[in-house]
């Protein structure tokens, strides 16, 4: 059944009023839950009147979605695009006139059967001095309130039937559950069960099986350690504390990055069944609309406040963010402060947020939001959870060990990720059955691993969505030479992740940054590309100019964005070109700009918080003009010279060459290495393709296909001057010493 539900269109509507009276709903409900919807919108959405459909928010996610039934409106020329709707179902919904909705069918033919309906007499909250309904008079009333549920048909919580008589006074009652949950509609039937809740503030509310519903959250995976913390806290509210002299807070606050499942969590939890009644604060609340939101809250237990995306109602500056601010502590306050001391008022607020730092501390402490849960970037084995508790189509024989790989190679993925991940691999998948012509509606489908493959090409990490700068995919053996570079690049950066025992072993502590410098065109940064590709890290590049383009303020924004985004999106390599534009020694009268963002990168790299699954790598040609305290431990640990090649090392680049350029057999690759004594890496690339150059032109004149022959390299030498001075090299030397004595 959810198969077919994922795959119903949906439509964008916006709510309109009615021009028709008649259409108005009437007094005894009936209809009251209809929404009305042109011809050519049904004809869209595969829908006839009377069948059940979803409508949520366009700012909303579809977990919080309402149920409704459509029905063909009888007012000529609405548009496509319009939806009407009663103004007692906007008003439980929390729809506005004119608010964007998206509107989609539920995948089943029917309103479920009323299999059992609970209402609550709140006559008293509405009549002062009115008698509460005694136990002796609530089966007639419940027999009586048949004919009312009848004549509605489609019964959903929030209904509410007022000032009805049977003897005594009049009396009013809202439907708090139907088939044991607080949303969705079920149509009343003969064989429903119509029960008066035996008391206004139930200590927990029936479920579907009749049993209480607990206030616990299970079956998820991949958040094991925030998940025990979350249910440890949720279970104060049916808890009878033995220590009284706590205070106790009833909010808890869920933040994490993108799609790691707050939203998830949150909807998880008001659907539970255990509250009454779900409110929630929105970014445009005011602070007299948190009041009266706390009070009703209070007055309808069990109850829960939702606040998703706290950061956007208090993290600004502004005096409206202050005052919702304050207006949150207070009620918070009296809402811990009304409790009795060994239990809690049964009013859950749930909050989240991306940045928790962007809350105000003045909310976070104790009676308010004292209890915060970090929702992480799962590891490799809570990816492995989340994948294997997602039951993908994988083929049985295959399903375990395709999914071990997939977490192993996923870091950084969120859940949400593994599930688009996965959504994406259907729909390739899906594209190559339609094109196989012998394929059978009977046969079981199920994913390949090179949809996976396909699938992983297009899904990126969260962490990843905006950055651009993705370095080209190079390998080690495309680098000629700098065998000790690449050594000690690997041992730095792939041991602490392949070997984390032996290095707690020994005690030794993987390097935060590696400081690649030299010659121009020795390779430094092809280097910093090749190991971020072959031992799969997500990078980030970053030329240091760029960042000081930028206005006053925003080069140490980006800066600290950069780490931000490298630590969630971790195991990752920040890659610092041109290093010596913001990391230059910092002298009296200095542009300020540039000193604060030095500042800001020193306390990034050794600050209060860690970088662990980080590692900075940076080149310079300017060693020397580094500001000294970028090469204190803590920061570029380790010094690499990216020499001139060698003789060796010359020769390997040539021949790095030689598999994409038609050499001749006269083309002397040892001669040629000789010949080029002090050359760059880059030169000897230049001296290449001066001679393809050379062999271009020749075929362009004899028209015929020519090869590249020892002749041709030994004239592009002449033209290929080398930059590389025997002083450059010392000037190096010099500072590699001086270097080595002040970290000594």
């Amino acid at each position: 059944m959810s198969n077919s539900q994922d795959t119903q269109k949906t439509l964008e509507v916006k709510i309109r009023p009615y021009s028709n009276q008649s259409n108005q709903e009437r007094p005894d409900q009936k209809g009251v839950s209809r929404v009305h919807l042109c011809r050519d919108a049904l004809l869209d959405l595969k829908l006839d009147s009377g069948k059940p459909c979803y409508l949520w928010k366009t700012n909303e996610t579809e977990h919080q979605r309402k149920e409704a039934v459509v029905w063909l409106t009888t007012e000529k020329s609405l548009s496509k695009k319009v939806i009407q709707m009663s103004k007692t179902f906007q008003d439980l919904c929390g729809f506005k006139l004119g608010e964007d909705l998206i509107i989609k069918a539920t995948g089943v033919p029917y309103v479920a059967s009323a299999e059992s309906i609970i209402l609550r007499d709140v006559t008293a909250q509405e009549v002062d001095a009115t008698p509460e309904l005694g136990e002796d008079d609530k089966p007639h009333w419940e027999w009586f309130l048949r004919e009312s549920l009848s004549r509605a048909e489609d019964i959903f919580p929030g209904m509410t039937f007022k000032n009805l008589s049977l003897r005594g006074p009049k009396r009013t009652f809202v439907v708090d559950f139907v088939n044991g949950k607080p949303s969705g509609l079920g149509k009343y039937e003969e064989s429903s069960s119509v029960k008066i809740s035996s008391i206004v503030n139930t200590p927990s509310q029936p479920g579907m099986n009749g049993s209480s519903a607990q206030l616990e959250i299970v079956d998820i995976a991949g958040i094991d350690q925030a998940l025990k913390k979350l249910n440890r806290f949720l279970s104060n509210f049916d808890r009878q504390f033995k220590f009284t002299w706590a205070q106790r807070s009833c909010a808890v606050l869920l933040h994490g990055g993108h799609g790691t499942g707050k939203t998830f969590i949150i909807n998880k939890i008001t659907m539970s069944g255990w509250a009454k009644n779900v409110m929630r604060l929105d970014s445009d609340v005011k602070p007299a609309t948190i009041r009266t939101v706390f009070k009703n809250a209070k007055l309808d237990q069990p109850s829960i406040i939702v606040i998703d995306e706290l950061e956007s109602i208090v993290s600004k500056e502004d005096s409206l963010s202050q005052s919702l601010a304050k207006a949150l502590g207070e009620e918070l306050d009296k809402l811990a402060e009304s409790g009795s001391g060994d239990s809690l008022p049964r009013v859950l607020v749930v909050a989240a947020t991306l940045d928790i730092s962007s809350i105000p501390i003045a909310l976070r402490k104790r009676g308010r939001f004292q209890t915060e849960i970090l929702l992480p970037i799962p590891d490799a084995a809570a990816r492995k959870a989340i994948l294997k508790s997602l039951s993908a189509p994988i083929a049985p024989e295959t399903h375990d060990e395709l999914l071990n790989r997939l977490g192993d190679r996923t870091h950084a993925y969120t859940a949400e990720d593994l599930v688009s991940l996965l959504d994406a691999a259907c729909e390739i998948a899906e594209e190559k059955v339609e094109h196989n012509e012998e394929a059978s509606m009977d046969e079981k489908y199920y994913l390949s691993q090179d949809d996976i493959e396909q699938a992983l090409l297009v899904v990126r990490p969260t962490a990843m969505h905006d950055i651009t700068l993705k370095p080209p995919s190079v390998r080690w053996d495309e680098i000629g030479g700098q065998d000790v570079v690449k050594k000690a690049l690997r041992r730095a950066v792939e041991t602490p992740l392949l070997y984390p025992e032996r290095m707690k072993r020994i005690g030794a502590a993987p390097k935060k940054g590696l400081l690649l410098y030299g010659p121009p065109g020795c390779s430094k940064t092809l280097s910093a590309q090749a190991m971020a590709t072959e031992i799969g890290f997500n990078f980030f590049a970053v030329k240091g100019a760029e960042l000081l383009n930028m206005y006053v303020g925003e080069s140490e924004r980006a800066v600290r964005d950069i780490f931000a985004r490298a630590r969630a999106a971790s195991p990752s390599i920040i890659f610092f070109d041109e290093i010596e534009s913001i990391g230059s020694k910092r002298e009296r009268g200095g542009k300020t700009n540039n000193v604060n963002v030095l500042t800001t990168l020193l306390n990034e790299m050794d600050g209060i918080e860690t970088l662990k699954g980080v590692t900075v790598l940076a080149a310079t040609n300017q060693p020397q003009a580094l500001d000294l305290a970028l090469l204190r431990p803590g920061r570029f640990d380790k010094l690499l010279y990216v020499a001139p090649p060698d003789l060796a090392g010359r020769e390997e680049i040539l021949r790095v060459k030689q598999r994409k350029m038609d050499f001749a057999d006269d083309v002397n690759i040892p001669e040629l290495a000789k010949l080029t004594d002090g050359y760059s890496g880059a030169e000897l690339v230049g001296i290449c393709q001066t001679a393809c150059d050379d062999v271009i032109e020749k075929c362009e004149q004899t028209g015929e296909e020519l090869q590249v022959h020892m002749e041709d390299f030994l004239n592009a030498i002449k033209y290929v001057k080398k930059q590389i001075t025997p002083a450059l090299i010392w000037g190096y030397e010099q500072w590699a010493a001086g270097a080595r004595g002040t970290l000594e």
